[in-house]
């Protein structure tokens, strides 16, 4: 819900959508709401559809949930990945904040690219084969580094 998103509009849509389906939010209770009551809670018809897509995986067995945690990461991103509107950094985000891998680096994050720089102290936004490149130093706390980039894009004192 909250890709391309402030984290605040995020958190607000999120806590509409778990009131719609009555505070049960869970792929069953998902696929059971009307898309209209999803597009009232502030979804976009492009974010339904790959919520339901994600359901569905959840629901088949396509995306592996309970087992996620005993794969490598590149298997997790695999995994997130196949599941339509899911990309890099769907899968990155999961994997920073639901199973709390430390060496995480989601290069393609326009804040983690500015904040990044910042650090480093660039004059011009570097872009995600530099940030890769540079980053790789940081190795195994790029979840850490992450963290700190996105607070140096936010510009918000420490």
């Amino acid at each position: 819900m909250g890709q391309q998103l402030s984290v605040k509009a995020a958190a607000t849509i999120a806590q509409r959508v778990d009131e719609t389906v009555g505070g049960a939010l869970g792929p069953e209770t998902l696929l059971a709401t009307a898309p209209d009551q999803l597009r009232a809670a502030g979804l976009s018809r492009q974010k339904i559809s790959y919520l339901q897509s994600l359901a569905e995986a959840v629901i088949s067995g396509d995306l592996p949930v309970e087992t996620l945690p005993e794969l490598a990461d590149e298997e997790v991103e695999a995994a997130i990945t196949a599941v339509r509107g899911f990309g890099r950094w769907s899968a990155h985000m999961y994997m920073m904040f639901a199973l709390g891998r430390p060496d995480i680096w989601p290069s393609g994050d326009l804040a983690v690219r500015v904040g990044f720089g910042r650090i480093m102290g660039w004059k011009d936004r570097p872009d995600e084969k530099k940030v890769i490149d540079e980053g790789g130093a940081f190795s195994p706390y790029r979840s850490a580094l992450a963290l700190l980039c996105w607070q140096f894009y936010s510009e918000a004192p420490l």
